[in-house]
Parts: structure tokens; C-alpha cells; sequence
């Protein structure tokens, strides 16, 4: 008879077996929801972060437009997924502020707004300039110019830009793709000193 006690006492009750896969279960639940609550903060936190990266894209494109003007020998010149002109740029080799060009150009395989910034330097050089990556997935992208056209006395839209002078306004239309969705974003700003 000692010997079936002993070996009642060396082995798991029914009792015991039961809290223990309980225990185990509430405990595998608190580290799923915590990796799954890890997964959404990350998700959040990338959504935001493209969102951003529009926000800082805008802002750089209204100030530069904003400051734009003509330069003798240098017009403005505009596509539907690049446009060029000269403005203020911050010149990395004068340490200041100075009359420059900037580049914003579409890529449509990559997928990426880049703006290239060139000082006066750099142009009269023929040396590159600094470039950027201001927005990834970018699922389409296009600029139009406005102007008012004396001979049918109309505002018009257009496509390209190659008259002399500045356009009245720029208007940018972009589509950002995020994951299976994608937002469209439409934003015109007006050029002070244009024609």
C-alpha cells in the first residue's frame, strides 16, 4: 500500500493538470494580444510617416513657388511630371539663402517625387545639385499651369509650360497608394510675381 502512495504523491493530479493548461492559456492569450497590439502600433505609425512625407513635400513646393521670379536666361519650364524654375534655394557651400533652381520631378517606375536644389553656382557650373526623396509610392502624379490667354480672354489650364514668364498658378494632382487603398490629393498655388 506505500507503494501506491508514493506514487499517487510523485504524479500530477487531475486538479493540478487543469490549472496548469488554464494558466497556460491566459497567459499564450496576454502574448498574442500583445505582438498583435504591437503589429497595429507599427502599422500606425508607417501610415503616418507617409502622410508626413506629403506634408513636407507641400510645404516645400508652396515656398518654393511662392518665392519664384524671372531670371535673365533662365525660364520656367513645366511638364506634366516635372517642372523647373528659379527661387531662392539654401546653398550648402554659401551657408545662406540664394538665387538658385529647383527640380520636382515624377518618376513613375520608381514611384518617388524627388526635388533636386542647384545654386547659382551649381547652374553656372553645370554640377549637380542636392537631391531629395521627398514621397515613395506614388501611384500617379501631374502638374498644370494656369494663365490667362489675351486672344480669347479665357483662364486656361495647361499641360506643359514653355511660354516666357511665369504661370498665374501651379496645380499639383496626386494619387499616393497605401497598402490596398490610395488617397487623391489636389493642391493650386499661386505664383505672387507672375504675369
Amino acid at each position: 500500500m506505500q507503494s501506491i502512495r508514493r506514487r499517487n504523491k510523485e504524479a500530477f493530479t487531475l486538479v493540478e493538470l487543469l490549472i496548469v493548461t488554464a494558466l497556460l492559456a491566459v497567459v499564450s492569450l496576454a502574448i498574442y494580444a500583445t505582438f498583435n497590439n504591437g503589429i497595429k502600433i507599427w502599422q500606425k505609425i508607417n501610415e503616418q510617416a507617409v502622410e508626413e512625407d506629403l506634408d513636407i513635400f507641400f510645404e516645400k513646393f508652396v515656398l518654393d513657388l511662392r518665392n519664384a521670379f524671372k531670371f535673365s536666361g533662365y525660364n520656367f519650364s513645366g511638364k506634366e511630371k516635372q517642372v523647373e524654375f528659379i527661387t531662392l534655394v539654401d546653398s550648402q557651400r554659401m551657408q545662406k539663402n540664394t538665387v538658385g533652381k529647383v527640380i520636382y520631378l515624377y518618376d513613375p517606375e520608381s514611384r518617388i517625387i524627388s526635388r533636386s536644389s542647384l545654386d547659382y553656382s551649381q547652374i553656372y557650373e553645370g554640377s549637380a545639385g542636392l537631391t531629395q526623396q521627398l514621397v515613395r509610392n506614388v501611384e500617379s502624379l501631374r502638374f498644370q499651369y494656369y494663365f490667362y490667354d489675351q486672344g480669347i480672354k479665357e483662364y486656361l489650364w495647361l499641360d506643359e509650360w514653355s511660354k516666357d514668364g511665369l504661370p498665374l498658378a501651379v496645380r499639383v494632382e496626386l494619387s499616393l497608394g497605401q497598402g490596398r487603398q490610395s488617397s487623391e490629393f489636389v493642391k493650386t498655388v499661386s505664383i505672387p510675381v507672375s504675369n
